[in-house]
Parts: C-alpha cells; sequence; structure tokens
C-alpha cells in the first residue's frame, strides 16, 4: 500500500469525524437525553400540583427511553435490551393512550 492508498482509506474511514467527535457525539447526545428528562419531570411535577394528569410527559419520557434502548438492542441484539424496548415502548403506548382519552 502506497502513500495515497492508506491516506484514502483514512479519509474514507473517518469520514464522520474522528474518534474524538464521535465520543462528543455521544456524549453531547446522552447530555441532552437528560435535559429532556430533567425538564420533563419538572413539567410532570408542576401538573400534578395543579391536579392534571402528567400522561402527556410520562409518554415522552418512557418514548426517549424506548428508542435509546432500541437502537441498543439493535446493534447488540441481546435479548435483555429487546424485553426492555418492547416494555419502554408498551409503556409509551399506554400513556400516550391515557393522555388521548384525556382529551375526549
Amino acid at each position: 500500500m502506497n502513500k495515497e492508498e492508506i491516506l484514502a482509506k483514512s479519509v474514507k474511514e473517518n469520514i464522520y469525524g474522528d474518534e474524538r467527535e464521535k465520543k462528543m457525539r455521544t456524549h453531547r447526545d446522552a447530555f441532552s437525553v437528560w435535559g429532556v428528562i430533567i425538564i420533563g419531570i419538572i413539567i410532570m411535577i408542576i401538573k400534578l400540583s395543579q391536579s392534571e394528569s402528567p400522561a402527556d410527559i410520562i409518554s415522552i419520557l418512557f418514548c426517549v427511553s424506548a428508542t435509546s434502548t432500541l437502537y441498543e438492542a439493535i446493534n447488540t441484539k441481546k435479548k435483555i435490551h429487546i424485553i426492555m424496548t418492547v416494555v419502554l415502548f408498551s409503556l409509551t403506548i399506554y400513556y400516550f393512550y391515557k393522555f388521548c382519552v384525556g382529551l375526549f
């Protein structure tokens, strides 16, 4: 392999960024999910203090968790991740249904 071939291979492998950039994106995504969870819990507490149903916020929080476990289940194909994905999506659907029923 000559110098040009090695350089072309390196450029192709790092099209989505080097290891530092990939790690930074992973941490950014995890950090943003925690932001959604924290603000969701705060809104849920406010809704409960006003005697309102927090089913909408709960369904969003379960959906965030379900999509992350879905990604993990696809990549690892472990039974525990598949089971957790099914459970979390089931809870998402249940609470979204409760929210929709409360609208009518």
